[in-house]
């Protein structure tokens, strides 16, 4: 349960509700017979208690007169001291009241140590009024155990609220995390649709006039991707699309195609869990969208393979090469290697062209891929 500022105030109240033990010194100094002056003494103590306790309670305690916690505490214990040494030992003691206030004033060291140093004041008030060591021993245990369940309550306060501050940045945290997850997969599916949208359409506007009926095909084409950018939008808003192999090659090989770019692709028979296809096709759809966009290649290779016990997929292209700028798509990527304990090159060949290289551990799996050459 969270301490909300409702049960923060309702634990202040209940602590300041402490005040109605009063009642019974109250009721003492007003039926037993005490003379006019002890009465009044007497009483006055209690009503300077009392204001110091609702006081310490509701203001000072975790409140904004917190940096009259020690003046308060020391008040209280003079109060006490007078009030015992002044009240016959048939009375009892208030003095566990300065205690509880020690107690929940400061850290577990120094409540411990203020605990421990009342409780001996309170045993040797005890003795100072003419009170048994017995009786002296047993209010010095007494008030440490008090005190002890204090400080203890205390720590159980202090570690609600971290607890309640740890819920609150794991949400937080969550809620980061979710809204990059969704910003990459948004990125990685439109990303991709898009490139191939607009590369048919350049090559319908091309095509419109000379040969009108291959236009019209391009044109069906891009009304389909269209269709199924919209259909994996909404999948991925729902949280449940995961990316295949052979879908993710046969929409490489259909964009690169248009884009005028020979796409040769292998694959070995191998099984793979779902999570690992799933990354290795968002590498597959990355490194086409990455050769469609920058390198101005000619042919493109993807290669995927076993190696050692780790599966293996690499994208190689002929084009300009050179380091691209790292963009939201290869970040994405990468943070999705990363969360499988694998790796991720994007490195510029020597002579000519750009490898795009990922490798992650392969755990056990029972979905095979089966081998396409083309």
């Amino acid at each position: 349960m969270a301490l909300t500022a409702r049960w923060i105030k309702l634990g202040r109240l209940f602590m300041v509700a402490w005040l109605a033990f009063f009642i019974y010194p109250i009721a003492a100094f007003l039926t037993d017979r005490f003379s006019a002056e002890t009465r009044a003494f007497g009483l006055l103590l209690l009503f300077a208690l009392a204001l110091i306790w609702a006081w310490f309670w509701t203001r000072i305690c975790a409140g904004p007169d917190r940096r009259f916690m020690v003046p308060a505490i020391v008040g209280a214990t003079l109060v006490l001291t007078v009030f015992t040494l002044r009240t016959p030992p048939q009375y009892g003691s208030l003095f566990l009241y300065a205690v509880i206030m020690a107690g929940a004033a400061f850290p577990w060291r120094r409540g411990v140590t203020a605990v421990v140093v009342l409780s001996v004041l309170a045993g040797a008030i005890e003795l100072a009024r003419g009170e048994s060591v017995t009786t002296s021993t047993g209010q010095f245990i007494n008030e440490l155990l008090v005190g002890f369940a204090t400080v203890a309550g205390r720590l159980l306060v202090e570690a609600n609220q971290q607890l309640s501050q740890a819920r609150e940045q794991i949400a937080r945290l969550a809620v980061g995390e979710e809204r990059l997850r969704f910003a990459r997969d948004l990125h990685d599916l439109l990303g991709h649709s898009l490139s191939v949208i607009a590369l048919k359409s350049e090559l319908a506007g091309r095509l419109i006039k000379a040969t009108p009926g291959l236009a019209a095909h391009e044109v069906a084409d891009i009304e389909q991707v269209a269709r199924d950018a919209l259909r994996e939008v909404r999948d991925v808003v729902a949280g449940y699309r995961q990316p295949t192999l052979n879908a993710e090659l046969a929409g490489a090989r259909e964009a690169l195609t248009a884009a005028g770019i020979e796409l040769r692709a292998e694959t070995v028979h191998t099984p793979l869990t779902p999570g690992v296809e799933a990354v290795l096709a968002w590498a597959v759809r990355e490194g086409a969208t990455n050769v469609m966009r920058h390198s101005q290649a000619k042919r493109c290779a993807i290669r995927i393979f076993e190696k050692d016990g780790d599966v293996i997929v690499e994208v190689v292209d002929d084009g300009r090469g050179g380091m691209p700028e790292p963009g939201s798509g290869l970040r994405g990527l990468r943070e999705r290697v990363l969360e499988r304990g694998g790796t991720l090159t994007a490195e510029p060949l020597p002579h000519e062209g750009f490898r795009l290289r990922v490798t992650l551990p392969q755990p056990e799996a029972s979905l095979p891929i089966d081998r396409v050459t083309a």
